[in-house]
């Protein structure tokens, strides 16, 4: 959750650095994806620079796909229990309206280390582009 938080908290960063306006301030009651779609008109208006605009934008795209699995960790509760046919302790997080859609311990790993290197990555290219100002 820390790794997706620094993915968001860049999306507010650069909102504000990349545009005159106070667009952190009057996008903040917004969701993820509002503030995902200014980033990427921001970025696209930006005159060259393609080969970083290219990458934050695969970042942005990638960062759109994690948030969907960042909500049902997020919103749902761990499930544990011993599953008594194999002995050992079990757990998912299973989405409380959809119970098809679950992640195991692994999965929730998986996500972790995806978020973290998402952000970093993310957080690299949006510091290498340059905003002309107005």
């Amino acid at each position: 959750m820390w790794a997706f938080a620094m993915v968001e908290r860049l999306t507010y960063q650069y909102m504000r650095k990349l545009s005159s306006d106070s667009l952190d301030e009057l996008m903040g009651g917004q969701s993820f994806a509002a503030r995902i779609r200014l980033i990427r008109k921001l970025v696209e208006r930006l005159n060259g620079q393609e080969q970083t605009k290219a990458i934050v934008m695969a970042c942005l795209r990638r960062a759109d796909q994690l948030a969907d699995t960042r909500n049902l960790i997020a919103h749902n509760p761990w499930q544990i229990w011993i599953d008594f046919d194999e002995s050992k302790y079990k757990s998912e997080i299973k989405k409380v309206t959809n119970e098809e859609k679950a992640l195991d311990l692994e999965q929730v790993r998986a996500f972790r280390d995806d978020a973290g290197e998402l952000a970093s990555m993310l957080e690299c290219q949006l510091a290498e582009l340059r905003y002309p100002g107005p």
